[in-house]
C-alpha cells in the first residue's frame, strides 16, 4: 500500500485461509505499527495490550480540572517534518488532516528567535542565524562551528561523548548552551546534557537543523495523540480480521514446537513480537532463560507535564510554543511551553519538564506553583486558573552513551521467531514515536520475510537500509 493510499481501499476483511499466526504484545506506536503492517500483510495478528486503551506511553487521557474533565494526552509529544515514518502512518490511518505544519521557529522567553529560512540546507540556517534575534555574533560563529563540524564529520562523535563534552569541544559559549542547547537536548533525549549520548543528539541534528528546511517543521495535531494512530490503527487492524485484546495482561509465554503461546491463550502462533519498553520485555524473556542483561541495562527516565489552565477568554496572549527559561531555585521546571488551544471551557498549554527524576522530591502543589510562576513571568496577563502536573514516571529509556545497541532479531539465535519492537531499537534515535515507528515497521519486515510471504502482499515500508535513508532525508 503506498502512503498516499486511502484507509476505505479495497482490501480483505479477513486474512486468506492458512495465513501465519503472528501474536503482538504491546499496543503503543510501535506495536501498532508493526501490527498494521502485518495485518496489511495478509498474516493473522492477534494484538495484546494490558491497558483498556491503545497508544502505550503516547495515548490520550483524562484530566479532572476546574473546568470539567478535559481529554488530553499524557504527556506533551512532538512531531516534526523530520518524522517521515510517523507520518506516512498517520497518512495511510486517514489521520493526516489533523496534523498542521508551521515552519520552525526556536524562540524563548529569554528573547531568542530564530526563523529556518526555505531555502536548501545548508542555506536555510545560515540565512536564519543572519536574521535571529538574542543571539550575538559570537554566538552564531559558534553554532554555525558546531553544526559545520558534524556535517564534516559525518554527523558522528567521539567514542561514549556526552552532548556536554561535545559542546565543550566545539567551544560553544555558556549562553548559547544555556538558552539553546540545553533545552533542545532535554526535549529530544529526555535527558541531562552531562548524561546525554553525543552521538545520539548529533544525529537529532542531522535530521532536523542538518536536513532541509521542512525537517525542521514542528506539526501540532489539533486534536489528542489517540485520533492520530491508536484510534485510526484498532480500527484498520479490526477491518482486516486481527483479534484485538485490550484489558489482556500477558504474563507469561511459552515455546512449542508448534509456536508460540501467549499467555493463557492456546493458540500457536508462528511469530511472536513484543513491542514492550525494555525493562517490560525483560520480565516476559526471563523465565525462558534469555540473557535479559542488556533488556535491564536501560534505565528509565520521566516526563512530566504541568497542563495549565485558563478559563476560555481570559488566557494570556500565548505562543504556539516556546522555550522556557528554568530556575530551579524558583521551582520553574518548565523547558517548553506549547499552547493547545480551547479544549472544553478551558484554555490549555501544556508544559514539559524533562528529566523529571530532578523534581522527585518536589510536592506536585509546590512545582504546580512554580509552572504557574513562571507562565505568568513568560507571558504575563491572568495567572493560570489551575496546573495539572501528570508525571509518565517510565516515559524514555535515559539517553546515555553507555545504553545498549540492540536490533529487533536480538533473540533469533536462542529463541527463533521471537522479534522485539520498541523505540530503544532504533540506534540513531532517542525514544521518539519516530524511533518506535520505525522500529515496528521494521520488525514487521522481517517477520514477513522470515515467514516466507515474499509473494503476497507486503507492508508499505522497506528494509532497515530504507529506514536509514529516510533518516537522512
Amino acid at each position: 500500500m503506498s502512503p498516499s493510499a486511502s484507509p476505505s481501499a479495497d482490501r480483505p476483511a479477513a486474512p486468506p485461509a492458512g495465513a501465519p499466526a503472528v501474536a503482538v504484545v504491546g499496543a503503543g506506536w510501535s506495536g501498532l505499527a508493526a501490527a498494521v503492517a502485518l495485518a496489511e500483510a495478509g498474516l493473522r495478528v492477534t494484538l495484546f495490550e494490558s491497558a483498556p486503551q491503545a497508544g502505550g506511553r503516547a495515548r490520550t487521557t483524562e484530566l479532572a480540572t476546574p473546568f470539567g474533565r478535559i481529554a488530553l494526552d499524557n504527556g506533551q509529544h512532538l512531531i516534526v517534518g523530520a518524522y517521515r515514518r510517523t507520518l506516512a502512518l498517520v497518512e495511510r490511518l486517514g489521520a493526516a488532516p489533523r496534523l498542521h505544519r508551521h515552519p520552525m521557529h526556536l524562540a524563548s522567553s529569554s528573547g531568542l528567535s530564530l526563523r529556518a529560512a526555505r531555502l536548501p540546507a545548508p542555506l536555510h540556517l545560515g540565512w536564519g542565524l543572519l536574521r535571529a534575534r538574542g543571539l550575538a555574533w559570537r554566538e552564531r560563529a559558534a553554532l554555525l562551528r558546531l553544526m559545520g563540524g558534524l556535517r564534516g564529520a559525518g554527523w558522528t562523535t567521539l567514542e561514549a561523548e556526552t552532548v556536554e563534552a561535545m559542546l565543550a569541544r566545539y567551544r560553544q559559549p555558556a549562553r548559547l548552551v544555556e538558552r539553546l542547547w540545553a533545552p533542545l537536548c532535554l526535549g529530544a533525549l529526555n535527558t541531562l546534557p552531562t548524561h546525554a549520548c553525543a552521538r545520539t543528539f548529533a544525529a537529532v541534528l542531522r535530521d532536523t537543523l542538518g536536513a532541509e528546511a521542512d525537517a525542521c517543521d514542528f506539526i501540532a495535531p489539533d486534536a489528542p495523540l489517540g485520533t492520530l494512530v491508536p484510534e485510526p490503527a484498532l480500527d484498520r487492524l479490526s477491518r482486516l480480521g486481527a483479534a484485538i485484546r485490550l484489558r489482556t495482561t500477558v504474563r507469561e509465554l511459552r515455546a512449542s514446537p508448534s509456536g508460540w503461546r501467549v499467555g493463557g491463550d492456546d493458540e500457536a502462533h508462528g511469530a511472536l513480537l513484543l513491542a514492550l519498553p525494555p525493562w517490560s520485555a525483560a520480565r516476559l524473556l526471563a523465565p525462558l532463560g534469555l540473557d535479559v542483561a542488556p533488556l535491564r541495562a536501560f534505565e528509565p527516565e520521566p516526563i512530566a507535564t504541568a497542563w495549565a489552565l485558563w478559563p476560555a477568554g481570559g488566557a494570556p496572549r500565548l505562543p504556539r510554543w516556546l522555550m522556557l527559561d528554568e530556575e530551579p531555585a524558583r521551582r520553574h521546571f518548565g523547558q517548553w511551553s506549547f499552547d493547545r488551544g480551547v479544549i472544553g471551557a478551558a484554555r490549555v498549554a501544556g508544559v514539559v519538564v524533562s528529566a523529571a527524576n530532578r523534581i522527585a522530591d518536589e510536592a506536585p502543589e509546590a512545582v504546580a506553583e512554580g509552572i504557574a510562576d513562571q507562565l505568568q513571568r513568560a507571558f504575563g496577563g491572568p495567572r493560570a486558573a489551575a496546573v495539572r502536573v501528570v508525571t509518565e514516571r517510565r516515559a524514555t529509556f535515559r539517553c546515555t552513551p553507555a545504553r545498549p545497541r540492540l536490533t529487533c532479531d536480538h533473540y533469533a539465535g536462542r529463541a527463533p521467531d521471537l522479534w522485539l519492537a520498541g523505540d530503544w531499537l532504533w540506534p540513531d534515535y532517542p525514544a521518539t514515536l519516530e524511533a518506535a515507528v520505525r522500529s515496528g515497521e521494521q520488525a514487521a519486515c522481517a517477520i514477513v520475510a522470515s515467514l516466507g510471504r515474499r509473494d503476497g502482499a507486503r507492508p508499505a515500508i522497506g528494509p532497515r537500509a530504507q529506514g536509514q535513508a529516510a533518516s537522512s532525508a
